[in-house]
C-alpha cells in the first residue's frame, strides 16, 4: 500500500467520504509525514529448512513462523501506518518507527494468517487485503470469535473464528486459542467480551502444537494464570509493551516473563515494543527491562531487537 496518494486519488476520497473537508487535514497530515527507519536487523528467512523451527521479528506482533514445514505469520503489519483504512486509499493513524523487517513482496506464501483480536495495531485491514490480493483464495486465517465480519469481505481461502478452548488442525498442526486478559471492542461502541457481552468481540492467545512440539503465541494480555495449565512449552511469544499506563490490559516485562515460567518455557521472543510509540513508558524500556529480568532467569531470549531471528 502506497504511503502517499496523489491528487486523482484524494479527490475520490473526497468525493466518496461523507465528510470530506473534514476528513482532509487529516489525510493531509497522514500522506507528508515522514518515513519510518530501516530496522536494526534483516531476516535471512530463505536460509530457513523444514527441519528447524524459525521464527523472525517482523515488528510489534508480526513474526514470521517456520514451524518445520508450515509458514504461520501472526498479526501482520505490513506497511508504515496503522489505524482507520479509509477506502484503501491512506491509513489515518501512527507511524511506525521501524519499517517492517520484512516487506510484503519478501514474505513467503503462509500457511496460516493468525489473528488474535480486532484492535488495529493487531488486525491491519491495510494489510490484510494486500496479502489476500497477493495470494487470492489461497490463504487460511483464524480470529478471535465475533471478530471476522471486519475482514469477511477479503479473498481468503478460509476465515475461521475459534472461540476460547476450540481447536483447528491443519496436516498435523493443532491450533487451540486461549483466554487472556484484555478486551475486544476495535471501536468504543461496540460490544466487547471483557465487557460481559459474551456474543461481543474477543481475544485470542494460541497454543500451536507439531511434531511433539509446543509454540504460544500471547497475542495481547495483561497478567494471567491462563498459562499454568501448560508445562512443557518450547517457545512462548509474549508482549512486553504499552504497560503505561495500561496495564489492565498490557503485561510489564517481568510479568511476561513471569508468563513463560508458568508455561515452562525455554525460550521467550518479546514482542509488542520498539515499532510505535505506543505506550508512555520510554521507548527502549521494555526490552531493557527484559533483559534485566531474563537474566535472572534459566530462560533464553529468542531476540531484543526488530528483525532479529531465532532458530531451534
Amino acid at each position: 500500500m502506497p504511503n502517499r496518494i496523489s491528487r486523482r486519488q484524494f479527490l475520490k476520497l473526497a468525493t466518496l467520504s461523507t465528510g470530506a473537508a473534514a476528513l482532509r487535514p487529516f489525510c493531509d497530515r497522514a500522506v507528508t509525514a515522514y518515513s519510518c527507519v530501516p530496522p536494526p536487523h534483516s531476516p535471512a528467512i530463505e536460509q530457513w529448512t523444514s527441519d528447524t523451527i524459525a521464527l523472525a521479528w517482523i515488528g510489534h506482533s508480526t513474526i514470521l513462523m517456520r514451524f518445520f514445514d508450515r509458514w504461520i505469520l501472526t498479526d501482520p503489519l505490513l506497511f508504515d501506518r496503522i489505524g482507520i483504512d479509509v477506502f484503501g486509499l491512506v491509513t489515518l493513524g501512527p507511524q511506525r518507527i521501524f519499517a517492517p523487517a520484512l516487506s510484503l513482496e519478501q514474505l513467503p506464501k503462509p500457511d496460516l494468517v493468525l489473528l488474535s483480536h480486532a484492535h488495529m495495531d493487531h488486525m491491519d485491514t491495510a494489510s490484510l487485503r494486500a496479502l489476500t490480493e497477493r495470494f487470492p483464495k489461497q490463504l487460511t486465517a483464524i480470529t478471535a470469535a465475533h471478530t471476522a465480519d471486519i475482514i469477511e469481505s477479503f479473498a481468503w481461502r478460509q476465515l475461521i473464528e475459534l472461540d476460547w478452548g476450540e481447536q483447528y488442525r491443519l496436516a498435523g498442526l493443532t491450533v487451540e486459542a486461549l483466554p487472556v486478559k484484555h478486551f475486544g471492542w476495535r471501536f468504543p461502541w461496540e460490544r466487547d467480551r471483557s465487557r460481559g457481552a459474551r456474543n461481543g468481540r474477543s481475544y485470542n492467545a494460541y497454543l500451536l502444537e507439531y511434531r511433539n512440539r509446543t509454540i504460544v503465541f500471547g497475542g495481547d494480555t495483561a497478567f494471567t494464570d491462563t498459562f499454568t495449565r501448560f508445562s512443557n512449552v518450547d517457545i512462548a511469544l509474549l508482549p512486553i509493551g504499552a504497560y503505561k499506563p495500561w496495564h489492565h490490559a498490557h503485561c510489564t516485562p517481568e510479568e511476561a516473563i513471569a508468563m513463560a515460567q508458568m508455561m515452562g518455557a525455554s525460550i521467550v521472543a518479546p514482542m509488542h515494543c520498539t515499532t510505535f510509540l505506543h505506550g508512555r513508558e520510554p521507548f527502549w524500556e521494555p526490552p531493557k527491562r527484559f533483559l534485566t529480568a531474563i537474566h535472572r532467569t534459566p530462560l533464553t531470549p529468542a531476540w531484543i531487537t526488530v528483525g532479529q531471528s531465532f532458530v531451534l
